[in-house]
C-alpha cells in the first residue's frame, strides 16, 4: 500500500512522535468521488457540462412556398379610350412578393448566410404569414443564433400551419430547452416523436432533459429508442453512458462511453465521462488517467477533469505531474479553492513546503472554513519546524473540525 493510500483512512498516525528535524509529515490527501472537503463537494460529471448542446440536425423543409401568389402572363387589356397620342409613360418598378423573398431567403440559406435570409424570410411572412416553411426556417435561424425566445413565435406559427411536421415540433423543442423550459420542450418533442416515431434526436434530447431533471430510468428509456432509430449516434451512446453511471451501473456505463469513443474517436465529453466512472465510482486511478488525458487533449476547458486527473497523479506519487494539471486546473478557474489545496498537498509531497503554504493559504481565503486546507497548512508549519503557525491551526480546527484538530495536535512537537 503506498503512503498516498494510506493517507485515505489516517493521515498519520497519532502515535508517531515527530521531532522538528524529520520533515516527513504527510499532508491530507482527500477522498476523491464527490467527498465534501471543507464545506464544498468536490468534483462533479466532466463528461457532461451544463448547457451542453444538444445535436440539433440541419433539416431542410420543402423550398416551395406556401401559398406562392400567382403571376397572370396576360397583361391586362389597354383603354380604349386611350388617346392614340399616349403621354410619356412613367418607368414601372416590380414590388417583389411573398415568395420572391422566399427564393431569396431559400438561396441565402442554402449558402449558409442566414443573416440576411432571416430578413428575407421575415419580408415574405410579413406579407404572408401563412407561409408554414419561412415560418420554420425564421425559427431554425434564430436558434443557430442562440436567439431562442424569438425563435418560439414563427416556431409556434409553424406548427400550426403544419401540424403533422415533426422537425417544426422539434426545433420548437430545442428552444424551450436552451431557455430550460423543459415541461414545454418535452410537450414539443414528444409531438415530434408522436408525428415521427423513429426521430432520433427528439428521443435523444428527451433522455438529455430526463438526465438533467436527475430522472435516469426515464433518461435510459429514451436515449435506448434514439439509439433503435439510430444504432451509430454517439451522442446517444456517451448520453447513454450518464445514465447508467448514475444508476450504479457502471460497467454498462463503461461500455456506452467505449462505443460512443469507437463510432466518434475524438468525442472528448465521452472521454471525459469515461474518466469520470473510473475515477469517481470504479476507482480505477490509471485508467481515469488514460481518459482524462484524452479527453483533455480534445476539450481542455474543464478545470474539473485537470483536478481529478491531478488527485490520480498525486495517488500515484506522480508529483510533478500533478502539479501541471491543477495549474491548469487554476488557470481554467482560479476561485477553485479545492484545486488550491491539492496542489498544496502536491508540493509539500514535493518537499516544498513555502510554495505549499502558499496554496493552503490561497485555498483558505477562498473558503474561509475549508478544514482540510486548515489541516495541511499545519501540517507544512510543522514539517517547517513552525509550531507557532500549527498551533495556530490546531486552534482554528478545533472551532471547525475537532478530529482534524486532533490529529495535528498530535503531529505537533511539544
Amino acid at each position: 500500500m503506498s503512503n498516498r493510500s494510506r493517507s485515505r483512512l489516517v493521515c498519520l498516525s497519532a502515535t508517531i512522535v515527530l521531532t522538528f528535524t524529520s520533515g516527513a509529515v504527510q499532508a491530507q490527501h482527500e477522498v476523491s468521488g464527490g467527498s465534501t472537503m471543507g464545506g464544498g463537494t468536490v468534483g462533479g460529471s466532466t463528461g457532461r457540462p451544463t448547457n451542453k448542446p444538444a445535436t440539433k440536425p440541419v433539416i431542410k423543409p420543402s423550398t416551395k412556398p406556401a401559398n406562392k401568389p400567382t403571376v397572370s402572363s396576360t397583361p391586362p387589356p389597354r383603354n380604349r379610350t386611350t388617346p392614340a397620342t399616349s403621354p410619356v409613360r412613367r418607368p414601372t418598378t416590380s414590388t417583389p412578393g411573398a415568395g420572391d423573398y422566399v427564393k431569396q431567403g431559400d438561396q441565402f440559406y442554402d449558402a449558409k448566410n442566414y443573416k440576411d435570409a432571416l430578413e428575407a424570410y421575415l419580408k415574405a411572412v410579413q406579407l404572408s404569414p401563412t407561409i408554414a416553411n419561412a415560418q420554420y426556417r425564421i425559427g431554425w435561424i434564430y436558434n443557430d443564433l442562440e436567439e431562442y425566445n424569438d425563435a418560439i413565435d414563427p416556431l409556434k406559427r409553424a406548427t400550426s400551419l403544419q401540424p403533422n411536421n415533426s422537425a417544426a415540433f422539434y426545433e420548437l423543442g430545442y428552444s424551450f430547452r436552451k431557455l430550460d423550459r423543459y415541461p414545454e420542450a418535452l410537450l414539443a418533442y414528444n409531438q415530434a416523436v408522436r408525428i415521427k416515431p423513429d426521430y432520433a434526436s427528439a428521443h435523444y434530447d428527451i433522455g438529455w432533459i430526463y438526465n438533467d431533471q436527475k430522472n435516469y430510468d426515464d433518461a435510459v428509456k429514451s436515449l435506448k429508442l434514439a439509439l433503435d432509430a439510430r444504432a451509430a449516434y454517439p451522442e446517444a451512446h456517451s448520453e447513454l453512458g450518464y445514465s447508467l453511471r448514475n444508476l450504479g451501473r457502471y460497467s454498462e456505463a463503461v461500455e456506452e462511453y467505449q462505443e460512443a469513443i469507437r463510432l466518434k474517436p475524438d468525442m472528448g465529453l465521452a472521454h471525459l465521462g469515461l474518466g469520470d466512472v473510473y475515477y469517481y465510482n470504479t476507482k480505477q486511478y490509471g485508467e481515469a488517467i488514460k481518459a482524462y488525458k484524452e479527453g483533455l487533449r480534445l476539450r481542455p476547458d474543464s478545470a474539473t477533469a485537470f483536478f481529478n486527473l491531478a488527485w490520480c497523479y498525486n495517488d500515484g506519487d506522480r508529483y510533478n505531474e500533478a502539479i501541471q494539471a491543477l495549474t491548469q486546473a487554476i488557470r481554467l478557474k482560479p476561485e477553485y479553492a479545492e484545486a488550491h489545496n491539492e496542489l498544496g498537498y502536491s508540493y509539500h509531497q514535493s518537499g516544498r513546503f513555502a510554495e505549499a503554504i502558499q496554496e493552503y493559504q490561497i485555498a483558505i481565503r477562498q473558503k474561509t472554513d475549508y478544514a482540510a486546507a486548515h489541516y495541511n497548512l499545519g501540517l507544512s508549519y510543522v514539517a517547517l519546524r513552525n509550531r507557532i503557525g500549527a498551533l495556530e491551526q490546531y486552534r482554528v480546527l478545533q472551532r471547525i473540525d475537532t478530529g482534524r484538530a486532533t490529529r495535528l495536535f498530535n503531529q505537533i512537537p511539544k
